[in-house]
């Protein structure tokens, strides 16, 4: 692997060798306990920078999934190649039984690890990472229901447009983006601007999403996090997602969504609430550094 300077002395960006090609990681140091930060889907690892001034006395590191930000990827985003990406990037840096803490897609990969190799990590943090899951989890809709609908939606984000954008179109989509969810300008466009290609292209395009989501369909995150044998904290952003704008059937899907998100967390031993939405690391960063912080000591 090489590693190069980023944005500071005490971050290198390290390239490890994954099962599909270069996985770009930024290692920020720091002393222990080790923790592994991953972001959702359509992200990068700079999604982390708002909250690293407040996770002290923490090793730190995050790595771009594949297919995000600047790591190769080969259109495989099932869970086997995430799973052997996260052992990759484990083994290269050296991390002993780290923390997995994740972000949405983030938050559901680090369950699945947890669950499928128990004793290789210390424990998890999963923040707002719940769906879409079985068709049980959205109450008052049948299967053939949610798997209708289901497909509707992965259908609308598939044909979002692809059009590259130059830098300049994506920092200001980003910065209009952040001041309508409330988060940090900066970063939104830093992590925008890494998740395109040279070409100006999104990483992971529109076109792959679908693919990106397929592991999670029929996937019953909430039986899984309930075997879990080491300490998980689940971290829900208490401000539901707007539906207004979505056509009646999503809408009815969505709310249905949330409804059953509230049913399974409470059954959960460790769960906790911050007021935001889904972007809740972005929009709250203080408070959920605490909440992480708190739980890892």
């Amino acid at each position: 692997m090489t590693a190069t300077t980023f944005t500071t002395t005490a971050t290198a960006e390290i390239h490890v060798d994954g099962p599909a090609g270069r996985l770009a990681v930024l290692d920020h140091g720091g002393t222990g306990p080790d923790v592994l930060l991953l972001h959702g889907a359509t992200r990068t690892a700079l999604d982390w920078e708002p909250l690293r001034p407040h996770l002290p006395g923490l090793r730190l590191a995050a790595p771009d999934l594949r297919g995000h930000g600047r790591s190769d990827g080969d259109g495989d985003h099932g869970w086997p190649a995430l799973l052997a990406d996260l052992d990759a990037v484990i083994a290269a840096l050296g991390l002993h039984t780290p923390w997995l803490v994740g972000h949405s897609l983030g938050g559901m990969l680090a369950v699945r690890y947890a669950a499928t190799r128990p004793g290789a990590v210390r424990g998890i943090v999963d923040l707002d990472g719940f769906g879409p899951g079985v068709p049980s989890l959205y109450p008052g809709l049948t299967t053939a229901e949610v798997t209708e609908r289901r497909a509707e939606q992965l259908a609308l984000f598939a044909a979002l447009p692809a059009e590259p954008l130059t830098a300049e179109e994506c920092a200001a989509r980003a910065r209009a983006r952040a001041a309508l969810l409330g988060t940090d300008p900066g970063a939104e466009e830093a992590t925008a601007l890494r998740a395109r290609t040279a070409d100006g292209g999104a990483r992971p395009a529109p076109a792959e999403l679908p693919a990106l989501m397929a592991p999670l369909d029929g996937w019953d995150m909430f039986a899984e996090a309930r075997a879990l044998t080491c300490p998980a904290l689940f971290v829900r952003g208490a401000v539901p997602p707007a539906v207004d704008h979505l056509p009646p059937r999503l809408a009815e899907l969505t709310t249905a969504l949330v409804a059953g998100i509230d049913r399974e967390l409470a059954t959960l031993p460790h769960t906790a609430d911050v007021a935001a939405g889904h972007l809740l690391h972005l929009e709250r960063p203080v408070e959920t550094a605490r909440l992480i912080r708190e739980f890892i000591g």
